[in-house]
Parts: structure tokens; C-alpha cells; sequence
């Protein structure tokens, strides 16, 4: 028998720890005889509620034998804080006055049974032994119960990093989309583009055809076309639609926007973005416009500027800016081949020089006509939808 000392320290065993509480030194040498001679398990003794609260503050009690009419008070008393320090341990209640209300009490109090004396070692030992059982049996049950909130919790753990990682996945997948669709639609364009001007016959052809793809694809606005000459860009092509192209207005163009074009490749601008950066000599005939631009190089040789504006209350979109960047790179490829045919065409032929050996394309206000050895050679006139702009008709779009 465990003897009861003030310096007890909490001690964890395999064996079951059973707490006695009783005032009757006679019945505490009984029960302990008995549970030490048949039941494997280490025995702790109180003779007072206040020997057995010190005990229960520090021990680690699955079983509490506790009689109800104690010295210092009610054994049941010492239910609720058993309870409280021991939510699984059980609890036998014996008393020498039994009622069924005392038995009621006890057991609303958590006891597990409720022994009357006198009882005999056989009675005893089997209440015992089911209390110990049922100790067991409820331990072994949390103790699966906590497994299973620990895989529980493992589970969802795992299944929050999954989700994380799916979610990024499927960002992942949903900006890689995004992109290639972005590609996909720039290629489309660029094509859509290069099948309109590769077709033209010549430079006079293949302009017409850019601007008529321009404003199908981005909708009615002025259109100005520079190519580069000597000295600068010379103005090739200008479509009206609101404003009149002028020597005035292209030359305020010349000094303002080309150089801001050609400093910044792309250049978008909103009506209110333009009266700030637009120059007042431009001001002067773009007054409330939107304006887009862009720079057009082939092997980093500055080749071309293509400028559109128009009322400021028809702002050109995201999407306007990316469809001329993206057939920026191909009006200047095909120009430069074009350019080129014209050249070894002019060196092949000395007796047809062009109108100026300086620059193969004129200033003006409207379409450039090819080189005048062409127009000796005969060619059978060929129509196409494209050239509605100089056959002077109205759009048919």
C-alpha cells in the first residue's frame, strides 16, 4: 500500500492508479489487501476530501473509490474536480447509509456505480474490476478517437496544400492560356495583315490595302502613312476622315508626333493625354483626338510611321494598340521588299530612272504613284475590294 505523503509527484505507469477515500482505517486495509492480492494496479490512499484533493492535484488517478460521509465533508464532492482533472477516470461511490437518492446524486455526478456497506471482497472485486474495464475501454476509445483527429487534421493539412497548389496550377495554366491565346490572336492578325498587303501589285497597291485593313480591323479614324526619306519621314498616304490632311498639319505631325513615335515605338494617346503632350501646331487640327502610333523598323532601320486619329469620345482600345504592334514588324518587312524589287528593278533598267534618286517615295497628301518606267510596261487593271479608297468610292464596310 502506497503510503499518503505531502510530496507526492505525478508518476506514469501501465498499471492503473486507484485512489481510495475513506475515513474507516478498517475498510482501507481491506480494499487495499484485496486490490493488491488480485488486481495489478498501483494504490493511493486518502483518509480526508483534503488528503484526497492534494492527491488528485497531483497524481494521475483512473479509478476513485470514494466514500460519501467523510470527516471534512462529502465524497462526492470530489466527482466533479476528478472529472475535471480526469475527464476518463471512473468513479465507485460506497456509503453506509445507502438511498436511492444518494445513489441518483452520485451517479449525476459521474460516479459508475455505487457500492453499499457492508460488501463482501467478491462484491468489491468485481465492481472493480468493470470500472477498470470500462476505464480501459473508454481510454482505448479517445484513444482512437484522437488518432483519428490527427489524421483528421493531417488530412486536412495535406488537403489545404493541395488546394494551394492546385490553385496555383491552375493560375499557372489559366495565365499560360491566357498567353497563348494572346499569341495565337497576334498571329492571326499578323497573317490576317500580311495576306491583305503581300497581295498588292505595288507600293501605291500596298498601301491602300494597309489602310483599308487598318480600318476594318480598328474602325473609321484619320490614317497618315510616313516612309522614310531624306531628309526624315516624308508623308506617303493620308486618309481623311474627319480632317483634312494639310501641309500644315503634316509638317506640326513632322516636328511633334514623329519624333515622340519614333523615341517610344508605340505611342497611345486619350484626348486629354494628347492636349497635354500634343504640340499647339498640332493642337491646331487635332483638338479633341485620340491618337495612336507606331514605329515600324526592319534589321533596326527606321522604314515607317503609321499615325491614326480620331474623336476623342471613340477612344482606341488595348486591343486596337496591340493590333498595330503587331503588324508593325510586317508593313515594314514587306516594304523593304518591296523597295527593294523597285531598286533592282530601276538597276536593271538605267533608262527609267526614278521620280527622285534621293528617296523612292514622294511627300504628299495622298497615295504615291509607282515609278513611270511601270507605267510603260502594259498591265492588264486588276480590281480588288482593298482599293474602294483610290478608285474614290465609299467604304464598303
Amino acid at each position: 500500500m502506497t503510503p499518503v505523503t505531502d510530496s507526492l509527484q505525478p508518476v506514469r505507469t501501465t498499471c492503473p492508479c486507484v485512489l481510495v477515500v475513506d475515513d474507516q482505517h478498517d475498510v482501507i486495509e481491506l480494499v487495499g489487501d484485496a486490490l493488491e492480492r488480485n488486481l495489478e494496479c498501483r494504490l493511493v490512499t486518502a483518509l480526508s476530501l483534503d488528503q484526497a484533493r492534494h492527491i488528485l492535484a497531483q497524481e494521475t488517478v483512473d479509478l476513485l473509490i470514494v466514500d460519501l460521509n467523510l470527516p471534512d465533508g462529502s465524497g462526492a464532492d470530489l466527482l466533479p474536480l476528478l472529472r475535471s482533472k480526469r475527464p476518463l477516470a471512473s468513479a465507485i461511490v460506497i456509503t453506509g447509509m445507502p438511498s436511492v437518492e444518494g445513489a441518483v446524486a452520485a451517479l449525476r455526478h459521474g460516479a459508475v456505480d455505487f457500492l453499499a456497506k457492508p460488501f463482501t471482497v467478491d462484491d468489491f472485486l468485481q465492481r472493480t474490476r468493470a470500472a477498470l474495464a470500462r476505464q480501459a475501454m473508454t481510454v482505448k476509445s479517445e484513444g482512437r478517437i484522437d488518432r483519428l483527429r490527427q489524421a483528421v487534421r493531417r488530412l486536412n493539412e495535406s488537403r489545404r496544400i493541395v488546394t494551394r497548389k492546385v490553385d496555383l496550377l491552375c493560375n499557372d495554366l489559366v495565365s499560360a492560356y491566357g498567353e497563348l491565346s494572346r499569341q495565337l490572336d497576334q498571329v492571326r492578325t499578323t497573317e490576317s495583315f500580311r495576306g491583305a498587303i503581300t497581295v498588292a501589285d505595288n507600293l501605291e497597291q500596298m498601301l491602300c490595302h494597309a489602310m483599308d485593313w487598318m480600318l476594318r480591323q480598328i474602325g473609321y479614324a484619320n490614317v497618315a502613312i510616313w516612309l522614310a526619306g531624306e531628309p526624315g519621314f516624308q508623308l506617303a498616304a493620308y486618309m481623311k476622315y474627319t480632317i483634312a490632311g494639310n501641309n500644315e498639319l503634316s509638317e506640326a505631325m513632322r516636328q511633334g508626333l514623329l519624333p515622340k513615335i519614333v523615341k517610344e515605338g508605340i505611342v497611345q494617346l486619350s484626348a486629354d493625354e494628347a492636349a497635354q503632350q500634343l504640340s499647339p501646331a498640332e493642337l491646331q487640327h487635332m483638338r479633341n483626338q485620340t491618337v495612336l502610333g507606331a514605329h515600324c523598323t526592319y534589321l533596326g532601320e527606321s522604314l515607317a510611321q503609321i499615325i491614326l486619329f480620331r474623336e476623342g469620345n471613340k477612344p482606341f482600345t488595348d486591343d486596337d494598340l496591340a493590333t498595330l504592334r503587331a503588324i508593325g514588324p510586317t508593313f515594314a518587312v514587306t516594304l523593304a521588299t518591296m523597295v527593294r524589287n523597285d531598286v533592282d528593278d530601276e538597276d536593271d533598267d538605267g533608262d527609267h530612272p526614278s521620280k527622285n534618286d534621293s528617296n523612292p517615295f514622294n511627300d504628299g497628301g495622298q497615295i504615291l504613284d509607282d515609278d513611270e518606267h511601270r507605267r510603260d510596261k502594259p498591265r492588264r487593271p486588276k480590281k480588288d475590294d482593298a482599293d474602294w479608297w483610290k478608285r474614290g468610292e465609299d467604304p464598303p464596310f
